[in-house]
């Protein structure tokens, strides 16, 4: 026990104050909304399921930009607009590859 001020003895109040809340980190960056458009760029030259990642994070980054959690909503737009038009030339392209390999005998 210390003695106070006042010749007391009795507690003292400790040296740090009390948030009501934890700190918060800082907020999101656009790093989602830009992995998003990178992936569904990639999905065009690489294959489908990148696109499909692409999608997947473009959603999530625009509706945390709709909500005013992140930065980059029209980034995010982008990147699963791009997803999409990868899938759809993804699914015209690989029935015509399969059809090309089935006519030159590959498949047997």
């Amino acid at each position: 026990m210390h003695e106070g001020d006042d010749g007391r003895e009795g507690w003292e109040s400790p040296a740090f104050e009390h948030q009501p809340y934890p700190p918060q980190g800082p907020p999101p960056g656009p790093g989602l909304a830009i992995a998003s458009l990178v992936c569904s760029i990639a999905g065009f030259v690489v294959c489908a399921p990148l696109a499909i990642a692409g999608i997947v994070m473009g959603h999530v980054a625009h509706s945390r930009a709709r909500r005013g959690r992140a930065p980059a909503g029209a980034v995010a737009v982008a990147g699963f607009v791009v997803g999409y038009g990868a899938l759809l030339v993804w699914g015209i392209m690989i029935p015509l590859i399969v059809q090309a390999l089935v006519k030159s005998g590959a498949f047997g």
